[in-house]
C-alpha cells in the first residue's frame, strides 16, 4: 500500500510538472513585452491589481441589475433542483467510503483540487515570470493565486453560513447546521471543486487553446466527480463549486483584459461578481 501512495504522489507530481512547463512555454512564446520597472514597482502594482479585482468582485452585488436577477435566479433554481436529486445521485455515482484519498486513479483528481498545492503552482509560476522577467508568466501566476484567494475565501464563509452535513454523515442531503465551524459539516459547496476550476479556468484562458481548455476543464471535472464518487460532496456541491470556481477566474481574467486594453474583447462585456449566497451575470450591450 505504501509502495501504491508514493506512485500516486508521483504520478501528481509529474503532471503538475508537465501543466507548469507548458505554462511556461506557450506563455514564454507569447510574451514580447519587455520590464523596464523595479521588481519593487511589479510587486506594488500587482499587489494593487490584485485589491482591485478582489474589491470589484466583492462589491459587484451593489450594482445588482434586473438581468443580473435573472441569472441569479436561475442560478438558484438549478442549484435547488439539483439538492432535490442529491440523495438518488449519491446512491448512483458515490460509493462506501469516508477518505478523501483512496489510493486508485480518483486520487490524481483530488490532489489537483487541493488548494496548497495550487497555489504553491501559482506563487511558483509568478516566481519564475518575476525572476526571468516575462510579464506574461508572472501576471498569469498572478490571477492564479487571486482566482484562488477570491474563491477561497467565499467558499470558507459559505462554508460556515451553511454548514451542510457531507453525504457519509448519514443526515440526508436537507441537513444544515447553521453558523458553524467543522469539517465534518462543510459540505456546500465543494472546495477542491472551487480550486480545480479556478484554477483551470485562468489557465486555459490564458494559454487560448482549444486542446488546452479541453484538458484543463476535463480535468476540473474529473475533480468535481471525484468528490461525488468518494462520498465527500453532494452533486449540488460541485455544481456550485464548479461555477464558483469559473465565474472566479473569468473575473480576473476580465479585468486584466481591460488593464491591458482590450476593452471590445467580448467577454470583457459579461460581468461576474458574488455575494455570500449569491452568484451574479451581467452582461452589457452598450
Amino acid at each position: 500500500m505504501l509502495q501504491r501512495i508514493k506512485y500516486s504522489k508521483q504520478r501528481f507530481i509529474a503532471l503538475s510538472l508537465f501543466l507548469l512547463n507548458f505554462l511556461f512555454i506557450t506563455l514564454n512564446a507569447q510574451d514580447n513585452l519587455k520590464v523596464n520597472q523595479s521588481v519593487t514597482e511589479i510587486l506594488l502594482s500587482d499587489i494593487t491589481s490584485l485589491g482591485e479585482d478582489a474589491l470589484t468582485f466583492y462589491t459587484g452585488p451593489f450594482s445588482f441589475s434586473k438581468s443580473g436577477a435573472l441569472y441569479t435566479s436561475g442560478v438558484a433554481a438549478g442549484t435547488g433542483l439539483l439538492m432535490y436529486f442529491d440523495d438518488d445521485l449519491r446512491n448512483k455515482i458515490g460509493r462506501q467510503t469516508i477518505k478523501t484519498l483512496n489510493n486508485d486513479f480518483w486520487d490524481i483528481p483530488t490532489r489537483y483540487g487541493i488548494v496548497s498545492y495550487a497555489n504553491i503552482a501559482a506563487l511558483s509560476t509568478y516566481a519564475a515570470g518575476l525572476i526571468f522577467k516575462k510579464d506574461k508568466v508572472r501576471i498569469t501566476g498572478r490571477l492564479l493565486f487571486e482566482s484562488l484567494s477570491i474563491s477561497g475565501v467565499t467558499v470558507v464563509l459559505a462554508r460556515y453560513v451553511f454548514a451542510r452535513s457531507r453525504p457519509y454523515s448519514g443526515e440526508g442531503q436537507w441537513k444544515y447546521n447553521w453558523f458553524e465551524w467543522n469539517n465534518e459539516i462543510e459540505s456546500f459547496p465543494s472546495g477542491h471543486t472551487t480550486v480545480a476550476f479556478a484554477f483551470s479556468t485562468v489557465l486555459a484562458e490564458r494559454i487560448d487553446n482549444n486542446w488546452a481548455r479541453l484538458g484543463l476543464y476535463g480535468l476540473a471535472s474529473l475533480t468535481a466527480f471525484a468528490r461525488v464518487y468518494n462520498n465527500q460532496h453532494w452533486a449540488s456541491d460541485v455544481f456550485v463549486g464548479a461555477l464558483l470556481g469559473f465565474v472566479t477566474g473569468m473575473h480576473v481574467i476580465n479585468k486584466e483584459e481591460q488593464r491591458e486594453g482590450n476593452a471590445d474583447n467580448l467577454m470583457n462585456r459579461i460581468e461576474f461578481y458574488n455575494r455570500l449566497t449569491q452568484l451574479g451575470i451581467r452582461v452589457r450591450l452598450d
